[in-house]
Parts: structure tokens; sequence; C-alpha cells
């Protein structure tokens, strides 16, 4: 089979494009033909396809000279007019997006349709529902971290593309990490027949010995407001145990967090690690008690919850977004409501005081991460690129058919 996988960046950004390689690698693997579609840049891994990728356009931060590039993300004819190219002398069997926002925009989805390709898309956040990506579970509204004038620009392109209905008439399918994701789209208005569960993986090796070697609490991830680490911050100072924190990772908050340590008196206690290799974290997660994952925003899914599993820890966890589809409370973790920091420093105190317990969480987290694995990931995979290739997606009866559920 020959697929085209397309996504705005070529490279390991962020956890998209985590995804989108490891997928490519998996797929190549298994003896599929995968082709790129995306942005040249030279952090880019080499591709045959180079040679149709559209320019870079660096969002990152705003510059009045960018200004007579901005039409693009609306609707990019440089984009249609060369997916077009590739997929002519190419001639892939379908078409997998991930995130085209901005830099490519939907208006390959028209072109490709045109071609007579079926269009699979993963939906890797909230952008298709949100024009900032993001759903908060506190209500809390935060202000555009670039400036008022972007924040606008986004809510057109957001509007624009919703008011034509360019994903809905376009996607054939749509494959979401959770439960949640689905029931968000369906809320607001996307075909459930046309959305697929499918679930993210980990292949990190199941450890049966998770017993902590120290007792400390582990939080890691991009250090903003909207992860809730001051919550878990707060949390440790009035914890009756007086447990240890490890924080792991860089961010814009964190001078604000560790200026709170020592206004709440628990510098000592709280070690911000910075950002670590991933076999590094895995081996402080490893020694840890748990994993605390405090956030304020609704997840897609919660990737680091389940390799926390997988690693053998209970994970405590606030009632956001797909959370709550791995933590089971008092299972395999601890829920808690969202900005409760006295709920979440009675949930560190009960693993302080019940380390028995806290194994037995983590070797239920086990059972559930060997249920998420890569081999199983690519097989339902290709399983759905079989049949919408084979054009059974075009009938409702079949489309809810087509992975396994989890």
């Amino acid at each position: 089979m020959k697929i085209l996988q397309v996504n705005k960046f070529y490279y390991p950004k962020g956890g998209a494009e985590t995804y989108f390689l490891s997928l490519i690698d998996g797929l190549k693997n298994n003896g599929q033909e995968v082709l790129i579609f995306s942005q040249k840049n030279p952090n880019n891994l080499p591709s045959n396809q180079e040679k149709y990728f559209i320019s870079d356009l660096n969002l990152e931060k705003f510059n009045w000279p960018m200004v007579g590039s901005l039409g693009r993300i609306f609707w990019s004819f440089s984009a249609a007019r060369k997916i077009k190219k590739l997929i002519a002398q190419e001639k892939p069997d379908l078409v997998h997006i991930h995130n085209i926002y901005h830099q490519i925009s939907p208006s390959i989805l028209p072109a490709i349709k045109k071609m007579g390709l079926p269009i699979i898309m993963t939906v890797h956040d909230f952008k298709l529902i949100k024009h900032d990506y993001t759903l908060r579970a506190d209500g809390k509204k935060i202000k555009n971290k670039n400036s008022n004038l972007v924040d606008l620009l986004l809510q057109i392109e957001f509007n624009f593309h919703k008011k034509i209905n360019i994903y809905k008439n376009n996607v054939d399918l749509f494959l979401v990490a959770s439960q949640f994701v689905k029931d968000q789209l369906v809320a607001n208005g996307f075909n459930s027949e046309k959305i697929i569960i499918q679930p993210l993986f980990t292949d990190l090796e199941i450890n049966q010995s998770n017993q902590a070697t120290e007792k400390y609490f582990i939080a890691f991830g991009r250090l903003d407001e909207s992860k809730g680490l001051d919550t878990l911050i707060r949390a440790a100072a009035i914890a009756k145990s007086q447990p240890k924190i490890k924080i792991v990772g860089n961010g814009p908050a964190k001078k604000d967090l560790i200026d709170l340590t020592w206004d709440l008196g628990i510098a000592s206690r709280v070690e911000f690690t910075g950002q670590k290799n991933r076999q590094d974290l895995h081996k402080l997660v490893s020694n840890s008690l748990a994993t605390i994952f405090p956030t304020r925003v609704h997840e897609t899914f919660g990737l680091g919850a389940l390799e926390s599993m997988a690693l053998g820890k209970p994970v405590i966890a606030t009632k956001a977004g797909a959370l709550p589809e791995l933590v089971k409370d008092q299972e395999n973790g601890i829920l808690i409501n969202v900005n409760n920091e006295e709920e979440l420093a009675k949930a560190m105190d009960y693993l302080m005081d019940n380390s028995e317990k806290a194994i037995v969480m983590g070797k239920l987290g086990q059972d559930l991460a060997q249920k998420y694995s890569s081999k199983d990931h690519l097989n339902q995979i290709l399983g759905i690129y079989d049949k919408i290739k084979n054009k059974l997606a075009t009938d409702d009866s079949n489309i809810s058919n087509l992975a396994k559920f989890s």
C-alpha cells in the first residue's frame, strides 16, 4: 500500500510530530510505502518528496514583515497546487492528514478529494472546535500568549474554515485518541459515524519490579500555567507527610514556580531538574512513589500517564479530558478535582502512608498499559487503511467497525 502522510513539520518538534514520525517508521517497517508532504525546513528529515514541499512559514513570533504571508493560513494555493502534483506523480492509495493548520491550511483537502483519494485525519488537539487549540477544564479564559492581534487572526481563520465546513465536507474519517475527544467533536456538529477512537500507544518495557527506591512524587512536561503545577506546590506545602517533589521540564512558568516554593517555605523539598532526555526521565519516574498530572486543561489522551503506568507507577491526575479514561480512581491511581490543592495533598499523604497500596496500584497500571502496544496500534491503523482504500468507509454501516475500540 502507498500512503501519503501529511503534517506541517517533518521533524520531532512536539507530541503530534513524535506520533507522526513513529507511525511512519512503523508503516515502513511493515513493508508499506510512505510518501511525505510538509513544509521545507532545515530541521527536516530526508524525504524523496521534498521537491513538493511548500516554503516554511514560522509563526512562532509575529512580526510585521510576515503580514504578506498570512493569507496562506486561510487558503494556501501553493499547498493545494503542490500536493496535486505529488499525487499525480506518485499515485498514493490514500492520504493521512495530521496537523495542517496555519502553515499548510485545509486548502489541500478539496484538492485531494478532486484527485479521488480518501482522507483520514488524526485529531491531535482541539483546533477543530477551538481557535486556540485548548479546552480549559476550569472554565478560565487565558489571554493569548502572543498578542491580541494574533488571537484575533486565529479567531477569523477558525470562523472562516468553520463557515465553509472544510473539514466536515472533505475528511472521510477522523481518528481520535479518546472518547472525550469524540464526544467534543460530536457536540460541535461532527458526524459520530465518521469518528473512530484510536488510542495512542507505548512501547515501554513492563518491569514488574515497581517498588519506589525513594519516596518522592514527580511531575513532568512543559512548565506553564495550564499544567497546574502551582497547585501541586501548594498541595505539597499543606500535606501532612511533607512530601518531596521533583518537577521535570522547562517553560515560561518556571521562575514563578520556583519563587512560590520559597514563598511557601518548601524550596528544600521541591527540586526543579530542568529538561531530561527520555531515558533519564523514565529512570526518575521508575524511582518515584507516583507521578502527578494536575492539569487545568482537558487532555486529548494522557500519554504521560500511560507511560507512568507502564513504568509501574500510580498516577494522581485531575478529572480533565481523557485522563479519567486511563486513571481509575483507587485502582491504578487517584483522581482529584481541578485546582484542588486539598484533595491533592490528601492523595499524596495517602500514598506516602500506604506504600504497599501504591505498589498494587502500579501493577494494575501496568496491566492496563500492556493493552496499548505499538504492534496492536499499527495493525488497527492498517485495518482502517485497507477498508477505506476499498471504499468501505463510504458506507455508514461499516465506518463504526473500521477499528477495534478500546
